[in-house]
């Protein structure tokens, strides 16, 4: 007994190594199954990129502490420009006896450049709530023309009026009917994350959404506009 008590550093020693060898090993695989998928498509990748982690307000950005926006892709997709990346934050508590325990959450998140800056709005799978709403002043839980779509979302905007330019029932519809993620239209970014990390495969949903989301738009929002200053609504 005694010698198995002696052991049990050595053996935990040993484990902890094997754990994080193990971690390291398969987020390699990851990365090189990226970089391959990328490679196909024509798609850049850079391991880390610091400016992303900042670059936008909302969930899931602003929360915790040593934020990351790793394994971050850049390309073209339905004709416009994205950037995808996992993003990961940390969160820290403390039980009763004073032990500190950190928490890291991961998200993937998929933006794409708009042509002009347009007003906030935010639509969220019914049961998401980001935390966006309140930070900007948000127009709490729009009812739209469809009840269907009032039931499976929870829409958000500077004004209601813009939501339902944006939201054409034609728009509704398709959003319906597609793969249901939380997204954002901020400034010229429209973005979608959902919990968890990065596939690439699923930047091609994330983009297509977005791009019939922003394609549906009406010609005359597009026109109110264009020509607007081109400053950062995120900062």
């Amino acid at each position: 007994m005694t010698d198995f008590a002696a052991l049990l550093p050595w053996l935990f020693g040993l484990g902890v190594v094997a754990v994080l060898t193990g971690g390291y090993l398969l987020d390699r695989k990851r990365r090189e199954r990226i970089m391959t998928f990328c490679l196909a498509r024509g798609w850049k990748y850079v391991n880390e990129d610091l400016t992303l982690a900042d670059r936008w307000s909302g969930d899931p950005f602003g929360n915790g502490d040593r934020r990351r926006a790793r394994n971050v892709i850049r390309g073209n997709e339905s004709g416009r420009d994205f950037v995808a990346f996992d993003y990961s934050y940390e969160t820290h508590s403390t039980d009763s006896h004073g032990k500190r325990t950190s928490t890291t959450h991961h998200f993937a998140v998929t933006a794409v450049e708009l042509p002009a800056f347009l007003p906030t709005l935010e639509v969220c799978p019914a049961g998401v709530f980001g935390k966006l709403t309140e930070a900007v002043g948000l127009t709490n839980d729009i009812d739209l023309e469809s009840e269907d779509f009032n039931r499976a979302f929870k829409v958000h905007a500077e004004n209601r009026k813009f939501a339902t330019d944006v939201l054409t029932p034609r728009t509704m519809q398709y959003l319906l009917t597609a793969p249901k993620a939380a997204w954002r239209i901020r400034g010229s970014s429209a973005l979608r994350w959902t919990s968890g990390r990065l596939d690439p495969a699923e930047i091609i949903t994330n983009t297509a959404v977005l791009d019939r989301v922003a394609d549906g738009i009406p010609a005359f929002v597009w026109k109110d506009h264009q020509g607007q200053p081109r400053y950062d609504p995120q900062t």
